[in-house]
């Protein structure tokens, strides 16, 4: 009978083993969240979803789904904060873009940014085409299509065939430079900015980092402020428009 006790006792054991192991799983648990999204459970697929980020797990598709739970719950803040985290990983995602834009519609703020040249446009397009991890793999494999065209030169038999190589060789390698010079600038842009989400429903721009200084403006939540500086519980930031001032460091949260 004690025989076939422990062995019951170890097969329960394993079988709560492995099915914690499951419940661990990220790809179980991302699966898991989406069923329930589609039955409209937002609460719990938004807990499912923060679950898998707690474990240390990130992915653009998780915050992005993370972001569409909070926003079918009306909790813009977490919504588009989201939404950005989304965004900073897969810069060129049209749905991340698309839901992002949706989210900004419906903030109280609409601040008409400092507007910008031309040519600045075009730079920030073009370096938020690819994330800085596929610009980086970009450069490095013409890295190796230029040392293949080096090695042509080395043996190429007539004059003619070493001039062709030769132009073929700087080209590639000029065109690798400035591929990976557009990979630190798209890292640069994206991880060096310091943006942050107002999260609380209204906040306060203070003149200096006191509760009794003078009240600048008014934010609400969801809107996307830049931190240029940082006194103790309070964060100096600056808007779209150029405005500037300080807010208490709770009430917004970094992308």
């Amino acid at each position: 009978m004690r025989k076939y006790l422990a062995i019951s006792v170890i097969f329960f054991l394993c079988f709560f083993n492995s099915f914690g192991k499951e419940e661990m799983n990220p790809q179980s648990l991302f699966s898991k969240a989406n069923g329930l999204y589609s039955e409209k459970n937002y609460k719990e697929a938004i807990l499912t979803y923060e679950k898998i980020l707690a474990d240390g797990n990130t992915a653009a598709e998780v915050y992005f789904n993370l972001g569409n739970s909070y926003f079918k719950e009306n909790d813009l803040s977490k919504a588009i904060l989201n939404y950005e985290r989304a965004r900073t990983i897969n810069p060129g995602d049209e749905d991340v873009i698309f839901n992002l834009r949706m989210a900004y519609n419906s903030t109280v703020d609409k601040i008409e940014p400092v507007p910008i040249l031309f040519y600045q446009r075009w730079w920030q397009s073009l370096i938020h085409t690819f994330s800085p991890g596929t610009w980086s793999i970009i450069a490095i494999s013409l890295i190796w299509i230029t040392l293949f065209a080096g090695i042509g030169y080395l043996f190429a038999a007539t004059a003619n065939g070493k001039r062709n190589a030769f132009l073929c060789t700087l080209t590639l390698l000029f065109i690798s430079m400035a591929i990976f010079y557009l990979s630190y600038s798209s890292h640069r842009a994206i991880y060096g900015k310091n943006e942050a989400i107002i999260m609380a429903s209204t906040s306060y721009i203070r003149s200096s980092p006191d509760v009794k200084s003078t009240k600048l403006f008014m934010l609400h939540e969801g809107t996307k402020v830049i931190i240029i500086d940082d006194q103790k519980d309070w964060k100096q930031i600056k808007i779209a428009n150029g405005n500037v001032g300080w807010i208490e460091k709770d009430a917004i949260e970094k992308i």
